[in-house]
């Protein structure tokens, strides 16, 4: 065995044991509640516990944005005809102020997505739940 295969091995062998090492401190911290581990079934759930709530807001277009890649993901429209039309709504959507988003028809979202927004509410004011109509 050459010299440069043998430094070679020995750097192998270096990353592995760094990474072995790093499991089996993260299972001891883990086994010892050293680290508290939390599972959460979706980000919404992880979103509701976190404090920094904004961090975890969707931009006001996403639904637009949405819509254009369902446009090239779809096999039930024509991408060339169509794929301008929803690049046309998502960069409207982007040139306007927070609050005063166009309400154009999606091309392919439909209400059963969880990016659609109902165009018809869009320009409504947010409906206050439960709790802050209790608070105010």
């Amino acid at each position: 065995m050459s010299a440069s295969n043998a430094a070679y091995s020995r750097r192998v062998i270096r990353v592995c044991r760094f990474i072995a090492g790093t499991i089996i401190v993260g299972v001891a911290a883990v086994a010892t509640g050293l680290v508290e581990v939390r599972v959460y079934n979706n980000e919404v759930q992880y979103a509701k516990e976190t404090p920094d709530r904004e961090r975890f807001k969707s931009h006001r277009c996403n639904d637009r944005l949405a819509d254009m890649l369902e446009v090239v993901e779809s096999e039930d429209g024509s991408m060339w005809n169509d794929l301008r039309p929803a690049f046309r709504n998502w960069w409207a959507c982007m040139r306007t102020d927070e609050g005063k988003e166009p309400s154009m028809p999606y091309l392919m979202l439909t209400a059963k997505d969880k990016q659609y927004i109902d165009p018809a509410l869009r320009g409504a004011p947010p409906a206050q739940d439960a709790s802050q109509r209790l608070t105010s």
